[in-house]
Order: structure tokens, then C-alpha cells, then sequence
């Protein structure tokens, strides 16, 4: 997986490199190896969101069938909330994935893979 992580506020720098290292073992864990990813850390009152590239935006430096999209998390308020980064991250990259929890048989399939990658990040 390509990947580009940007910190919106320079006190995120420790979040960026945690990001940076969790992305890389998903990518191994996944083979997401012509996929590309952006991630933004920044502040605001949400935790995760996740965009799907739209097909049809151009952008020179990559091929639209490789971009999966557009993660942005607030580690500030994932803190705030007693949540995890890492598992805010799976969740968006997830979501980018097809994974959706809109269905209870959805929400179930998508936090079984939650759970099933967060146990392989910790190996």
C-alpha cells in the first residue's frame, strides 16, 4: 500500500509515526501493494471518517483505480472519547474497503474483521 499521512498539527507527529506503522503491517496483513491511501490526522470534534476516491477525480500521480480514499482522525477526540487510534483506523481503512455497518448482518461481518485485524496487529 502506497500511503501518505498528514498531520494537520505538528503536535500529531507522534500520532503520524503510529499511523505510519500500523498502515504498514495492514498492508502486509491485507496485500494492499497497488493501493493508495492518504490519512489525516487533524482537529475536530469526530473520530473517524473515510472517503472513497471519486472515480472521475483527476489526479496526475496516481491511477483512480488504485486510491481507496481518504482517511481523517482526531486524535484528540478518539483520546477524549476512550477510544483506540488503531482501531479507528482499521475501521476507516475497512470502510474504504467495502465494509459497511449500516445492516446488523453488515455491522457484524465488519467488526468481525476489526477484531480479526487488530489480533493480527498485535503479533
Amino acid at each position: 500500500m502506497r500511503k501518505v499521512v498528514i498531520s494537520l498539527d505538528e503536535k500529531f507527529f507522534k500520532e503520524e509515526d503510529q499511523v505510519k506503522k500500523i498502515l504498514n503491517k495492514l498492508n502486509k496483513i491485507l496485500s494492499l501493494k497497488k493501493k493508495y491511501v492518504e490519512v489525516y490526522l487533524l482537529k475536530d470534534n469526530f473520530n473517524v471518517h473515510s472517503f472513497e476516491a471519486p472515480k472521475d477525480f483527476p489526479r496526475p500521480d496516481i491511477k483512480p483505480y488504485e486510491s481507496l480514499g481518504e482517511i481523517y482522525l482526531c486524535p484528540d477526540y478518539i483520546k477524549k472519547q476512550k477510544q483506540d487510534l488503531t482501531l479507528m483506523l482499521v475501521h476507516g481503512l475497512l470502510h474504504l474497503l467495502g465494509y459497511d455497518h449500516k445492516k446488523k448482518s453488515d455491522r457484524i461481518k465488519m467488526e468481525k474483521k476489526e477484531k480479526e485485524l487488530l489480533n493480527r496487529l498485535k503479533k
